[in-house]
């Protein structure tokens, strides 16, 4: 149908050791998914870790919000922790899918992870794997919600910039961010308020 309403859905930061997960939901007509194309819209990480590559997010971000229904979720270090200790990830992301598909007009629903996202498929909710390289809504939605992630990274280690320099890892389970966290164990006798406690990495030694 020509003007379908398809609800794309993904997420961002669902691994990482610091900071939230994010969720993005994008809404996109049939006869406006070529607009997207047309943009460049692809799956957020194809366009790399780098400072050129957030700029383009960036400003893709900024016109799929200008343009497209949406909604962005962000969900903390301590719901995740929560969710880890006391049920699973896998629960927090199908109830947060289900909040952004209640709050957005659609005909038909995508979402990227065919095993996670199957408790809730049903027959206009479909969930499949590798779908940010499939649906273009969902691309978009993995735009989104990747480009909240960095700022919302950013935001929490400002603080500590000047003390310690530019904060690199993105917040992942590398040598980056562990040298960040040991400083700051160092540093203040304690893990950063947004480290995920859930996370037992072994390279960290603080007990």
């Amino acid at each position: 149908m020509k003007n379908e309403l398809e609800l794309g859905i993904d997420e961002a930061g669902r691994g990482p050791v610091l900071g939230p997960m994010v969720m993005a939901g994008v809404v996109v007509s049939a006869g406006e998914q070529q607009v997207l194309h047309e943009w460049g819209v692809a799956d957020s990480k194809t366009f790399g870790s780098g400072k050129k590559a957030r700029g383009m997010r960036e400003k893709l971000a900024e016109q799929i919000k200008e343009r497209f229904p949406h909604q962005v979720i962000i969900l903390s270090s301590e719901t995740v922790d929560h969710y880890v200790r006391n049920s699973s990830l896998n629960r927090l992301e199908q109830e947060t899918a289900l909040d952004i598909i209640s709050s957005l007009k659609s005909d038909r629903v995508v979402l990227d992870g065919k095993n996670l996202f199957a408790p809730i498929e049903s027959e206009n909710i479909k969930a499949y794997n590798k779908a940010d390289g499939k649906y273009v809504s969902v691309a978009a939605a993995s735009i989104l919600a990747k480009t909240e992630r960095d700022r919302q990274i950013f935001e929490l280690c400002k603080p500590f910039m000047d003390a310690y320099g530019e904060i690199g890892g993105g917040g992942y389970a590398n040598k980056k961010t562990l040298e960040f966290v040991k400083w700051h164990l160092e540093s203040y006798g304690s893990l950063p308020a947004f480290y995920r406690t859930s996370y037992q990495w072994k390279e960290l030694r603080y007990n």
